[in-house]
């Protein structure tokens, strides 16, 4: 009866001990949220005029509308009409001329998991137009200012729980079977 009881002991530990590791494991990448991965033109560029586009790529496909613009220094808009999306690309037209200077991409799209991502990359144009005010296409859209974009997933509006819950479903569950084994082993001392 004793090594009954030793057995039942250990078999507990070791579904615990496997149920916590389910626990830390990583989850698998079908739950991560998109990332941007490529931009053309890249963060940080430097170009001698305004590209046709701008083109984002993403670690997944990414759901429509998506929402990118394209702002100068000055504040002139040089976006192009609604940006297209092409399975993991997003291609937003721009304007034929806009100033020379830095230019800020915000981009706001959903990625396949239903988690909206935001961020923002720069690059600045050496030759552009006379750089008065209005000189691009100003349009309004639902798109994240620049100021407000972040450059990482939205995970806190989500919030912890929601973000977790495959983690709390494991623990809860090797809680439950851990109770149960530790409770079927008092019951066999008796």
């Amino acid at each position: 009866m004793t090594s009954v009881r030793h057995f039942g002991a250990r078999l507990a530990a070791w579904l615990v001990l496997g149920l916590a590791a389910l626990v830390v494991l990583p989850l698998p990448p079908a739950t991560a949220h998109a990332e941007l991965i490529d931009s053309d033109p890249k963060d940080g560029a430097t170009v001698k005029t305004l590209p046709d586009q701008v083109v984002l790529e993403f670690s997944e496909e990414v759901a429509s509308p998506a929402f990118v613009d394209v702002t100068a220094a000055d504040g002139t808009q040089v976006a192009a009409g609604d940006p297209q999306v092409l399975g993991t690309k997003v291609e937003a037209q721009l304007t034929a001329d806009g100033p020379s200077g830095s230019y800020t991409i915000a981009y706001r799209v959903v990625s396949a998991d239903g988690h909206p991502i935001s961020g923002e990359l720069t690059f600045d144009v050496t030759t552009g137009s006379a750089g008065a005010p209005g000189t691009g296409q100003t349009r309004a859209t639902d798109a994240p200012s620049p100021a407000a974009a972040a450059t990482t997933t939205d995970d806190d509006d989500e919030g912890f729980v929601s973000g977790h819950v495959e983690h709390f479903v494991v623990a809860g569950v090797g809680l439950i079977v851990g109770g149960l084994l530790v409770g079927l082993g008092l019951r066999a001392r008796r």
